[in-house]
């Protein structure tokens, strides 16, 4: 289940600008493994209900990072970054990871319609800006190009997240009582969503 996180620490010479990535390899992974570490343990340790329990710590963030990194290069895991980079004349752009987001598709032929969004994790200081629905917006471009019909996700009931899907315009179907944990180790109910992926998006709703 998802949350959204953020601030730069030191503000940028210049407004950033902000780019979608969808990374392919092991190698790409590993040149953001300390950015992907750092997004992942401060959404679990703030209290994402995410599947890890608090503390995270950085070797069971690698760890994960390193599993993800192995599946997506199989045709059924996808993994995106969204990044912000600044630069000056004197410092190339160095590009921060704001948010992550992964799209999980079910190898099964009587699943080939659809497609799983997970783990949607946005940096603490990058927050209501707008960074998770620039994600999500790509995501859903991604999969329909990719001929999905729909999409599916679910989210700890009392996470903000819940209200932010339905903004988006996403269908809540259904909750399951004690369906995960908090990070605390608590139980939490989980409330699932579906969204129709339809044409492509017009300029009005961009």
């Amino acid at each position: 289940m998802g949350e959204t996180s953020a601030t730069l620490e030191n503000p940028p010479a210049q407004s950033p600008s902000f780019t979608t990535t969808k990374l392919t390899k092991p190698e790409e992974v590993s040149k953001y493994m300390t950015q992907l570490c750092q997004i992942l343990q401060d959404c679990v340790n703030q209290g994402a209900s995410i599947g890890f329990l608090a503390p995270l710590s950085t070797e069971e963030a690698t760890t994960y990072w390193t599993q993800v990194s192995n599946l997506i290069t199989t045709p059924t895991q996808h993994l995106f970054i969204l990044t912000s980079s600044s630069s000056t004349p004197s410092n190339p752009p160095n590009p921060t990871i704001l948010a992550t987001v992964q799209l999980t598709v079910s190898p099964k032929i009587t699943h080939v319609h659809k497609a799983e969004v997970v783990k949607l994790l946005v940096a603490p200081s990058a927050r209501r800006q707008g960074i998770a629905r620039k994600l999500m917006e790509h995501v859903e471009d991604f999969a329909r190009d990719e001929g999905k019909e729909f999409l599916v996700l679910d989210t700890a009931t009392e996470s903000p997240a819940r209200e932010m899907y339905r903004r988006l315009g996403w269908e809540e179907w259904g909750t399951c009582k004690d369906y995960a944990s908090w990070p605390d180790g608590s139980r939490c109910d989980a409330t699932f969503f579906r969204k129709e992926l339809g044409t492509i998006r017009t300029q009005e709703e961009e």
